[in-house]
């Protein structure tokens, strides 16, 4: 089985933690894992594992857009705390039209709102788990784990 898990832009503090969390999750799992990311985000997610412990899988956010395909992943997981990153969201979830889990944060809950919006808006058959969080990883951890859990 193979995850994508999808990283937009860094400047929320809570991503990088809940990125390496998500991929060690899913690796228990039996997930074989690829991370996404955009160059900063890549960047942070590699300073948090200084020692390769979780050997992490890392490539680029676009390159990985115009190279997937259908049946290329198993899950994808997305954490969504922008417009841009909801956006990219969708769009691999249409393209890999697999289980996927979507997971959107904001400290300002009408753009959660929004957010979740645009996704269901596309029509995706995403399970979406929304939280007010900006700075505290622990809301979108609970619903990370919530959403493994129905995952089984």
């Amino acid at each position: 089985m193979k995850a994508l898990i999808l990283l937009g832009c860094p400047e929320t503090p809570s991503q990088t933690p809940m990125a390496v969390y998500a991929f060690s999750k899913l690796t228990q799992l039996g997930y074989d894992v690829t991370i996404a990311a955009n160059p900063a985000a890549s960047k942070l997610v590699r300073v948090s594992d200084p020692e390769n412990y979780y050997k992490l899988n890392l490539v680029d956010l676009e390159r990985t857009l115009g190279e997937i395909g259908e049946g290329d992943y198993d899950l994808l997981v997305g954490f969504v705390h922008k417009d841009a990153a909801a956006a990219f969201f969708v769009t691999f979830d249409q393209i890999l039209n697999t289980k996927s889990i979507a997971l959107v944060f904001e400290r300002d809950l009408d753009l959660v709102g929004e957010f979740v919006e645009m996704i269901e808006e596309s029509g995706s058959k995403a399970k979406i788990y929304a939280v007010r969080a900006f700075h505290n990883p622990s809301p979108i951890k609970v619903n990370f784990d919530r959403a493994l859990k129905e995952l089984e």
